[in-house]
This record gives C-alpha cells, sequence and structure tokens, in this order.
C-alpha cells in the first residue's frame, strides 16, 4: 500500500506515539540507516489527495501531526504530499540521503521553528495588480523596505538571547520571518515577543512552533 511520509528524526531522539495521521490512519514510524521515518498508510491516494477539499482536509491533518511530532522530537518534514509505493522505496530514499537527513539533524537538534507573519494596513487598500513604474515604484520600495527592516530591527532587539537565526522572506502583501529557537527557549521567546507591544499599523501574526524547516539547506543549495 502506497506510504505518505511526514518527517524524519535521528533513531535515537524520543518516539512519538499513539498519533493519528491523515485520512485516520494510525502513524507509524521506520527506522532504516540510523533514522526514524513517520509515515502512514494511504489507501486511496487518488481520492484522498484530489484537488480541493479533500486535499486541503488532507494538508492540515498532515500539519497537526508535524505539530505533535515536534512536542517531542525536531523533525524535518517532508513536503506534502510526499507519497512511495512501499517501504523497500523509502529504504531506498534514505539510503540516496542518509548524509543530508543525519548532517541536517544533527544541527537542528533540540529546536523548533516560529514564524511570524506581517501586514500593513496601507497595503489594504493598495491595488498590487496596478502597473507602476518611475518614481512611483521606487518610492513604494523605499517605503516597504524601511518598514520592514524597522519589524526586524525590533524582533531581534526584543529576542535578543533567545533566537538562533532569523530568516525571513517577502510575499507581495505580507513578509514573514523565521526564527529558530532551542527548546529550552519557546517559553521566553514568547514572552519576549508579547512584552515587545504592538508596532504601529503593523498586525504581525505568531505561529509555532513548528519543525525547522527554513533552516534545512536544500540539497541543491549545498552542492
Amino acid at each position: 500500500m502506497p506510504c505518505l511520509l511526514y518527517c524524519v528524526t535521528l533513531s535515537a531522539a524520543p518516539q512519538a506515539t499513539d498519533l493519528t495521521g491523515v485520512s485516520g490512519q494510525p502513524l507509524l514510524t521506520h527506522d532504516s540507516a540510523g533514522l526514524r521515518i513517520y509515515w502512514s498508510e494511504l489507501p486511496d491516494p487518488e481520492t484522498i489527495l484530489a484537488e480541493g477539499a479533500a486535499k486541503k482536509t488532507a494538508e492540515q491533518n498532515f500539519r497537526q501531526v508535524l505539530r505533535e511530532i515536534v512536542a517531542h522530537t525536531t523533525p524535518i518534514p517532508f513536503s506534502f504530499p510526499a507519497v512511495l509505493p512501499d517501504l523497500e522505496a523509502v529504504d531506498k530514499l534514505i539510503a540516496e540521503q542518509r548524509e543530508y537527513f543525519t548532517d541536517a539533524l544533527t544541527r537542528l537538534t533540540d529546536t523548533v521553528q516560529y514564524q511570524l507573519t506581517a501586514t500593513w494596513a496601507a497595503d489594504e487598500q493598495t491595488d498590487f495588480a496596478a502597473p507602476v513604474i518611475g518614481c512611483e515604484y521606487l518610492k513604494r520600495r523605499m517605503e516597504a523596505e524601511t518598514r520592514v527592516a524597522a519589524i526586524d530591527a525590533k524582533l531581534r532587539t526584543v529576542t535578543a538571547g533567545c533566537v538562533r537565526e532569523w530568516r525571513s522572506r517577502q510575499d507581495r502583501r505580507k513578509h514573514h520571518w523565521f526564527a529558530l529557537v532551542s527548546c529550552a527557549d519557546r517559553d521566553r521567546f514568547v514572552a519576549a515577543l508579547r512584552n515587545a507591544g504592538p508596532s504601529e499599523d503593523v498586525r504581525l501574526r505568531l505561529s509555532g512552533p513548528w519543525p525547522p524547516s527554513e533552516f534545512v539547506t536544500r540539497q541543491n543549495e549545498s552542492r
């Protein structure tokens, strides 16, 4: 039966148990070459992963499983949906990528990822589909860079000492920050953000903890 892969951890890491995966299937583990794969059977992939509501529900379940695993250990998630035909194919995947996974998990052990998403009230009235050229384009770009830099500086200042690494990226109307935090510093990180107070004209939404996927060097980037 097809296997839906959730994430990989070190075999020696604490194990999450008694979890339910996508489509109500029990979450299973498979140890191979010093690594542990979390997976579940996928009895009807054509239906469960069909575009639309079914796939959206499956992805929500997938993300919830990752949240539950993060409470026990540090995993590296697979992109959804990662489906292999059987455990023999899983073993082949691990054999091919063992060094990559082991190096990443060793470097990121005992960490979690938090995400902060910023939206600005001024952008809600802006038509991003309308073409902008010349001075107006440069003006908007400079304003956007200035406000992002201000939030970036504030985040780094208020969480100094409890974030191992920051990464960020722009997504049209939103800007996303990702914080790599040691498990021992999770409460201190969240408390620091709550005590920082609001910033003018910006909404910041915090989510996490998540697996530290933004801090994994992709294989094509490491070559």
